[in-house]
């Protein structure tokens, strides 16, 4: 295998530096919306139950969800 810079090069011949950020906060869901207190119930279950990947799915239902 062959890597792009050299042996002795910043990143020791790996790749560039990577960097890590804080994971975003959960979306607040809108009052009165029965859509939007749906996902964050199923976003509390998923998060119970281990399912991360269940968890930002509801996040994304939580922010995209139209409101007037």
């Amino acid at each position: 295998m062959m890597y792009d810079s050299k042996p002795g090069a910043p990143g020791g011949g790996q790749g560039g530096p990577v960097h890590v950020t804080l994971p975003r906060r959960d979306p607040e869901p809108a009052t009165d919306c029965p859509e939007c207190a749906g996902a964050a119930v199923r976003r509390a279950r998923c998060r119970l139950a281990g399912d991360m990947s269940g968890v930002s799915d509801c996040n994304v239902v939580v922010r995209r969800h139209p409101h007037e």
